[in-house]
């Protein structure tokens, strides 16, 4: 627009607001040239630079900042590589140390996480880590005041594929059995459990990042076993509080709880109870467990329940199979659980009999088994059937561990002609003898101990006279 025409005062008002413009725009543009110049020049460092900037002042301050945070622990991270293009940030190790604990890890590789939310705390935890994904190797966590151990040689994780893969998790003691042993005053039962492969599925990282609740779709765990020694030649603890119940135990998780299903294949389970410091133990096997539980909840209504199956081989000589029902809210210690076994050489559970109760079982087998068991409020009722022959049973010597001595003698045959019922069939209508469950929890049997307890019972009934 042309100023001629207009008076002199007006023209220097107009030159001076273009001018004005003008300014802005100049130091609009040279802000940007300069952010643009910083962002460039941050980029140069973190290509040219990156790894000395991380392992020289970013990692000591992020182990500075994390003992600040979290007072008597200690962060130690290896040496650190960046890749912008992948987000991708790699440690070849990470030690963590607290008084009664270590955990060391191998390589850990982290990606996707969004690091300026982060750096300018302007997300939660669950924001940053939305699309995060982990991969760890030799996982090793100690707990020396527990005498344990875990060990995992891998450990992958995927917020966006919501899952959790764990391959070659053990754990185990970190002694040997004496001094495990030797370190606990009173009866305990040393655990050694080895898992090749673990995943979990479906599991809500949003809620669990924010400490609101523990859900996942499935848990799957391919070919673990199960190793436990109780050492009987010390005494039990003293009593002091009941163990928790399967529905008490769901109870004192204080956030939500929700697995759909949990799930065992080709597993191995080894019981065994020594009696004296260096002799063998009695032991009890099942082999090729397999294992489903669906439910899994702390949360319900009043018919909610979990709902468990399961079979293995009985000292790899018979079939047992496990349904159970166990109510997640009952006002009280409540279940329904029952089973069968299949045909079985009796005789191979002398392996267990002859050392842990004394008994030895010279013949017999079993041609079928079952049972069922109500539970309510601590009492279990039921029924037992069982059909066998050719039953015969001696009483073993304490110290020796046999059969010689009168008193054990008479025993056995007091056992066998006047106790025992050698044979157990259907007669001509049908009918045989039934064991009848009766048993009441007492204050310190666990979950496990109660059932057989209850089936104890049963059984007994069977083959007494």
């Amino acid at each position: 627009m042309s100023n001629r025409g207009l008076p002199k005062h007006r023209v220097h008002k107009r030159a001076v607001k273009h001018g004005r413009k003008l300014s802005l725009r100049r130091l609009s543009a040279y802000v940007g040239l300069c952010l643009g110049a910083v962002v460039l020049a941050v980029a140069v460092l973190i290509f040219v630079f990156g790894d000395a900037v991380l392992n020289r002042y970013g990692k000591e301050k992020a182990e500075r900042a994390f003992a600040e945070a979290h007072p008597g622990y200690a962060l130690r991270i290896g040496e650190l590589d960046y890749a912008v293009g992948a987000n991708r940030l790699v440690a070849q190790s990470v030690t963590l140390s607290a008084t009664n604990s270590t955990l060391k890890v191998g390589r850990i590789s982290l990606t996707g996480v969004r690091w300026a939310r982060l750096l300018w705390g302007t997300a939660a935890l669950a924001d940053v880590l939305a699309k995060a994904s982990l991969d760890a190797t030799n996982l090793d966590v100690e707990f020396p005041q527990a005498h344990y151990g875990i060990r995992c040689a891998r450990l992958r994780a995927s917020v966006p594929g919501s899952e959790l893969i764990a391959e070659g998790a053990e754990l185990r003691t970190l002694a040997g059995d004496e001094e495990f042993f030797a370190a606990h005053d009173f009866r305990t039962p040393r655990f050694h459990v080895v898992v090749p492969e673990c995943k979990v599925l479906g599991l809500a990282y949003g809620e669990l990042l924010q400490g609101k609740s523990y859900r996942a779709r499935s848990v799957h765990f391919s070919g673990p076993s199960f190793d436990a020694l109780v050492n009987r030649d010390k005494p039990p603890k003293p009593f002091v509080k009941s163990p928790l119940m399967v529905h008490e135990a769901l109870a004192a998780i204080r956030q939500p709880l929700q697995v759909g299903s949990l799930s065992i294949t080709n597993g191995n389970l080894r019981y065994c109870e020594r009696l004296a410091v260096g002799a063998d133990p009695a032991v009890l096997t099942f082999g090729a467990v397999s294992l489903s539980v669906e439910g899994i909840a702390n949360r319900g209504e009043a018919t909610a329940a979990v709902q468990l199956r399961g079979q293995g081989d009985l000292m790899n000589a018979g079939t047992m199979k496990v349904l159970m029902t166990i109510p997640i809210t009952p006002p009280d210690f409540s279940l329904h659980y029952s089973g069968s076994l299949s045909a079985m050489d009796l005789t191979r559970l002398d392996a267990f009999l002859d050392i842990a109760e004394h008994i030895r079982i010279k013949s017999g087998s079993a041609q079928e088994a079952s049972f069922e068991i109500e539970v309510t409020a601590g009492q279990a009722r039921g029924r037992v059937r069982a059909i066998y022959k050719d039953l015969e049973m001696a009483v073993l010597d304490k110290k020796t561990g046999t059969e010689k001595g009168l008193d054990n003698r008479v025993a056995s045959f007091l056992e066998n002609v006047l106790k025992i019922r050698n044979s157990n069939a259907p007669d001509t209508s049908g009918s045989m003898k039934e064991g009848e469950v009766n048993y009441t929890r007492r204050p310190d049997d666990e979950f496990q101990q109660f059932a057989w307890f209850a089936l104890r019972t049963g059984v007994m009934g069977v083959i007494s006279q």
